[in-house]
């Protein structure tokens, strides 16, 4: 960017350079065809305070008047410039010494004759044998003869040829510069894709074992009967969750870096959003000591109602870390035809220092509660939803008084809102228990997350003839015994695909039970692809009552059907 501007600062001093000669020698023209006019004849006074060298024939092509200048730029011997000698013979003695270029001499001479007999005005340039560069303009006058004017512009010459060379060098810095940076990004781009790969990689193998934690941890409960040991599986829980938090901050991270997020903006109603985001966390807040308080809003913004509500989420649990007590706001301010969502909390306060920095990735404050510091990484994520959705992020801060994290949202439609619509609920008794007798199969590569399943399933009265492994599955499937239902991961090692083994699992069942997806992949897309074939999705690490809530609706969905 530097040398772009300083190429385009030199091509305009080069055009000014250019129009301020230009100007120059138009203002000088003028100059001398007036001074011309009242030229009296031999050496003239008149002209002698033009810097141009200037000589003036009658309607004869003779010598009437020339000054100093002329005569010092071309060194005639003093008796050759005379009153009435003919310009022909001033051309001929230039013409011997080589000062009218390449061309035969009487042909040179007769050109310059007929110009001058035509009456018509003319310019170009000349260059001598010693490199002075001269401009020749010639006009005719109005009562016969002509004018005739040598400006030397060899400095000015010099000066553009300099200009010209420096940009056709910076032109070339630029291409070479332009080429590195294009390398550069390409190789930035590339080692991008590898890191977003590593990463969804590393965390798929993470979210692997912590899967079977969180299964074997939901099994606590009921084999600890003191306060000491379910103290010490509520801690172990905990543990779990904040390390699941990790997993899928870093998962989120990387999506949006390889713009893997999908974005869904359109028009809502935001008291809608604000009252989800108070009920979330007004039990936490509450718990730690402090007042959580929204102020309702009619306003309607055009947004990614999901992804806005994940900013807010971070504002609010960030001001309840690191408010030790009083009270945290959640507000709006109108701003012409925006909106700013604003989370102000009694904290600490940020030092200016340090207020751009706890955007970036594990920057963290030490004020925080000693048990909950946090990950580091929910501004971070603020600020590329922020990015991804065109909203800009703020924060100010008051050491000692508190901070206010702010977004801003266009604002939106009323009119384009969609009624909403209550979705149908159905109630059962409370001894309705859909997976008691429930038949399922469970297929992933991972035997500890196999085991702590199964054992799952069994404790909540499912049947489970198999969990494990692809190879197995297929080994033993028959169309005697088919499952009502089918867990299946998606990544099954060695290039198997889940969806394609369970295609492979159909042809022998005869048949095509109901199918969850339960995968430590979180593309969207896969998302979506599971809702338009009917199937279930989970990602791990599987929460055991979302499990086992989707599996009861998934069995009383075959039952009522």
């Amino acid at each position: 960017q530097r040398i772009t501007r300083l190429r385009l600062r030199s091509r305009q001093e080069l055009e000014t350079v250019l129009q301020q000669h230009a100007q120059e020698l138009r203002t000088a023209q003028d100059g001398i065809v007036q001074a011309a006019q009242q030229a009296d004849t031999g050496l003239s006074r008149s002209l002698e305070h033009l810097p141009q060298g200037v000589v003036i024939i009658d309607a004869n092509l003779n010598l009437v008047a020339w000054n100093s200048r002329y005569l010092a730029l071309f060194r005639y011997p003093p008796e050759m410039v005379r009153v009435g000698q003919p310009i022909e013979d001033l051309l001929r003695f230039n013409a011997k010494r080589g000062l009218l270029g390449t061309a035969p001499m009487e042909e040179a001479i007769q050109r310059r004759l007929g110009h001058l007999r035509s009456g018509k005005p003319h310019l170009h340039e000349s260059e001598k044998g010693d490199g002075t560069v001269l401009e020749i303009r010639g006009n005719p006058l109005p009562d016969g003869g002509f004018v005739t004017s040598y400006a030397d512009i060899t400095s000015y010459k010099n000066a553009a040829r300099e200009l010209r060379s420096l940009a056709d060098a910076l032109e070339r810095r630029v291409e070479e510069r332009t080429h590195d940076l294009t390398q550069a990004k390409r190789e930035a781009e590339e080692a991008n894709r590898y890191k977003t790969r590593f990463v969804n990689a590393a965390v798929h193998d993470l979210l692997q074992p912590l899967n079977a934690a969180r299964m074997f941890t939901s099994l606590l409960p009921s084999h600890v009967h003191d306060d000491a040991g379910r103290h010490v599986a509520d801690s172990i829980d905990a543990a779990l969750a904040s390390q699941d938090a990790i997993l899928n901050s870093l998962l989120d991270i990387a999506r949006m870096e390889s713009g893997q997020l999908e974005v869904h903006v359109r028009d809502f109603a935001l008291d809608s959003l604000l009252h989800v985001v108070h009920n979330n966390f007004g039990m936490l807040a509450e718990s730690e000591g402090l007042k959580l308080r929204t102020r309702s809003s009619h306003l309607i913004v055009r947004s990614d109602e999901a992804l806005l509500r994940r900013i807010l989420q971070n504002f609010v649990s960030n001001a309840i870390r690191y408010t030790r007590q009083g009270r945290i706001l959640i507000g709006c301010r109108r701003a012409g035809n925006h909106v700013r969502i604003e989370v102000h909390d009694q904290g600490p306060g940020i030092p200016e220092s340090l207020q751009r920095e706890i955007f970036e990735e594990f920057r963290r404050l030490d004020e925080g509660h000693a048990d909950d510091r946090g990950t580091g990484l929910g501004l971070a994520i603020v600020e590329r939803l922020g990015k991804l959705l065109g909203h800009e992020i703020g924060l100010r801060s008051t050491l000692g008084k508190g901070s206010v994290f702010w977004v801003q949202v266009p604002l939106g439609n009323a009119q384009t809102l969609q009624p909403a619509v209550r979705p149908s609920t159905v109630t059962h008794s409370q001894n309705d228990a859909p997976l008691q007798g429930g038949v399922a199969w469970y297929i992933d590569d991972d035997p500890q997350t196999c085991a702590a399943t199964l054992a799952l399933l069994e404790r909540w009265g499912c049947e489970v003839p198999y969990a494990g492994g692809p190879h197995d599955a297929l080994a033993i499937a028959n169309a005697h015994d088919v499952p009502q239902l089918v867990l299946l991961d998606v990544h099954l090692g060695k290039n198997l695909y889940g969806p394609d083994i369970y295609a492979q699992l159909c042809e022998q069942w005869g048949q095509m039970p109901p199918v969850i997806l339960v995968t430590a992949e979180r593309d969207a897309s896969l998302r979506r692809q599971a809702a338009e074939r009917g199937w279930g999705f989970l990602a791990k690490p599987v929460r055991p009552p979302a499990l086992r809530a989707l599996m009861s609706q998934t069995l009383l969905r075959i039952r009522e059907d």
